[in-house]
């Protein structure tokens, strides 16, 4: 009985499930493999000594966070807005912007959740194929956003699950070309060489989101934050639940990001193994690797099975369908260890 009262266009859904398990290798969410530096985890302990943090509402705002997010990137307070996690902020933006049967245009593959959350909100998902070799087919994307008439667009630089990034000077065509809003999702821009924030001024309509969760390692406390000119950031703001990010979570994401000489240590660490677990890959026969430019590698293999032999040694990857016959597996750059063991599994399993 139920059932006949959800909305028709989510009564044949499927929601979003990421499976939790224990394992002894986890590659498949594209998590940092490091915990909170000693010096974060020193200041935490003093301040969760004072009673008085816990017991009071978080600050709606989240302006210690935006203070400091602004001032890593050089741009005022006014331009940032908090989240948990990106994943929020693009319920936000949708949320504002679409009204029912409004397009959304963005590319595939690509973050699912860019789809699901569009049809939450009353959206249509219009899904642009990237080229063969994942590229981003720049004309097709222009043309289907002005044939559509979209109300947003989504580009995800790097992409999720391919690994490339979508230059600069591609983005600026696309938004010379384009009016509705677009989001550019960098939640892997750490790992990148291009960010579209500095350009922020230059074009009113784009906005770009990014997370803590991936190079910060504070996927468990879920914080994001977008960037964009003070009329796109105050759009959003319409639609962001109050009290929204946890005081824990804000404290922790502030102090982490102020942690720079740690970071960029880490960050570097994991673009070295990056490079050596891409070129390690290469070695083995009957796969194909693909470039990245995040903290992950995708690779294709002819072996249906390999993602559940993986998971039989404990080792887990996230997988995705390809064409006929082949499958995709995206595997997260773990520490030194963790992609040792990775490897000497596959020189096994691949023959």
């Amino acid at each position: 009985m139920i059932r006949d009262y959800i909305r028709k266009e989510l009564q044949a859904f499927k929601p979003y499930h990421a499976a939790f398990r224990p394992q002894k290798i986890k590659l498949d969410a594209n998590e940092s493999p490091f915990a909170l530096s000693e010096n974060v985890k020193n200041k935490l302990i003093q301040w969760i000594s004072n009673e008085e943090n816990i017991k009071l509402y978080p600050d709606t705002d989240s302006t210690e966070l935006r203070e400091a997010i602004a001032s890593f990137w050089n741009v005022d307070v006014e331009n940032v807005i908090c989240g948990v996690g990106s994943d929020q902020l693009i319920d936000c933006i949708m949320k504002v912007f679409l009204e029912p049967g409004d397009r959304v245009v963005m590319p595939t593959p690509s973050f699912s959740m860019y789809g699901s959350t569009a049809i939450l909100n009353h959206g249509v998902p219009i899904e642009v194929k990237l080229n063969e070799n994942y590229t981003y087919p720049i004309d097709e994307i222009i043309k289907t956003c002005n044939l559509q008439n979209s109300k947003l667009l989504i580009l995800c630089s790097p992409n999720n699950p391919t690994g490339n990034r979508l230059p600069n000077e591609q983005i600026e065509e696309i938004a010379q070309n384009v009016k509705c809003p677009i989001l550019i999702d960098e939640a892997y821009g750490e790992f990148s060489d291009e960010t579209m924030i500095p350009l922020i001024g230059k074009y009113s309509h784009i906005v770009v989101f990014r997370t803590f969760s991936k190079a910060y390692g504070l996927a468990g406390l879920r914080v994001g934050y977008g960037i964009g000119a003070k009329e796109i950031i105050d759009a959003i703001y319409l639609t962001k639940p109050p009290y929204n990010l946890s005081v824990l979570s804000q404290k922790i994401a502030t102090w982490v990001l102020q942690d720079e000489k740690v970071n960029q240590e880490r960050i570097e660490y994991l673009k070295t193994e990056r490079e050596n677990l891409i070129q390690e890959l290469r070695k083995l026969p009957n796969i194909r690797v693909f470039d990245s430019d995040a903290n992950f590698i995708l690779i294709e293999t002819q072996d249906l099975e390999l993602s559940e032999k993986l998971e039989a040694r404990e080792i887990f990857v996230r997988s995705f369908a390809a064409s006929e016959g082949a499958l995709l597996l995206r595997i997260t750059v773990g520490n030194k260890e963790q992609n040792k063991i990775l490897l000497d599994a596959l020189k096994v399993l691949i023959q």
